[in-house]
């Protein structure tokens, strides 16, 4: 049975060219799926019913409640069991009568501009680090602006190059998008001499545009850990719950109270779908209910 599985993320890798998380944690579902039902004494993905894959869902319940987990682990499931049907792997897709749990619409927490403005002052500070290595201010002040004002991912910021910066247009092409979409990315006014800074400091101005102290490309963890070392020293972290994805949602927000209509945000943050832009009008419902109270009509006699 492990041969299946290793032939399907093979698939999603090369032919559906998904995201490297999403392919990371499908291989991660389907294989936990598979050592459950190794344990229960199903031998063949052939043998495998409704009520076994139900059983594994319960108990993986328990380790991961979230429903977003859960909807996740259903959606590798499908995938999965359609890729072994497609491929006469199976007759009958067990996976067809799964249910995807209904995820909690939370709206994500946004930066406002005080808070932005001090998260993106706080590199400057002298108290965040203990040592000090060359060119680190410079890169990480452009790592931060570059979440804030190119609304990128993790993924696609860390995978960026040198050769994919054109200051002379001002664009910034993204290569390693989510979904092999590539796209261009215009590069803020006040971006370019935050670029200049960082290559003077940079040790190469060829390869990854973002190097650890090893000169090695920058990992997500130490990506993740400096963002959040500076978020905490700006004090931002104490009511809301922030990442570097955070950054995403100002961006997306700014550009939505600055008058871009959704299909520019969509192809700025390089959505395939439209509905996953039209989430970030929800961030500001608080002002459109705010617009509505400011409204001026009569209404009957009063």
């Amino acid at each position: 049975m492990i041969e299946e599985v290793q032939d399907f993320v093979r698939h999603c890798r090369v032919e559906r060219r998904l995201a490297p998380l999403t392919c990371q944690a499908y291989e991660r579902d389907v294989g936990a799926c598979r050592t459950f039902l190794e344990g229960a004494g199903v031998g063949s993905w052939c043998d495998v019913r409704v009520v076994d894959l139900r059983r594994f869902l319960t108990a993986e319940a328990e380790y991961r409640p979230a429903p977003a987990s859960q909807a996740r682990t259903v959606a590798a499931l499908k995938s999965f069991f359609r890729f072994l049907v497609e491929n006469e792997v199976i007759d009958r897709n067990p996976a067809d009568a799964l249910r995807t749990p209904k995820k909690r619409e939370a709206l994500p927490d946004v930066l406002d501009r005080r808070e932005l403005d001090r998260l993106l002052s706080a590199v400057a500070r002298d108290d965040v680090w203990q040592r000090e290595h060359p060119g680190k201010r410079e890169r990480d002040r452009l790592l931060l602006a570059l979440f804030a004002l190119a609304g990128l991912r993790r993924s696609e910021l860390l995978g960026l190059d040198w050769e994919d910066v054109d200051l002379e247009r001002r664009l910034l092409r993204v290569r390693r998008a989510k979904g092999g979409r590539a796209r261009a990315v215009p590069i803020h006014p006040k971006l370019v001499p935050l670029f200049l800074a960082h290559l003077r400091e940079s040790p190469a101005s060829g390869g990854p545009l973002f190097r650890g102290v090893q000169g090695r490309r920058l990992s997500q963890t130490v990506m993740t850990q400096t963002f959040l070392r500076y978020a905490r020293t700006a004090g931002i972290t104490e009511r809301k719950r922030v990442t570097p994805h955070t950054l995403r949602h100002v961006f997306a927000s700014e550009l939505l109270r600055a008058g871009a209509n959704l299909r520019q945000i969509q192809e700025l943050l390089g959505h395939k779908h439209l509905d996953s832009t039209q989430r970030y009008t929800r961030v500001t419902a608080h002002e459109l209910r705010g617009a509505v109270k400011r409204l001026r009509f009569r209404v009957g006699d009063g």
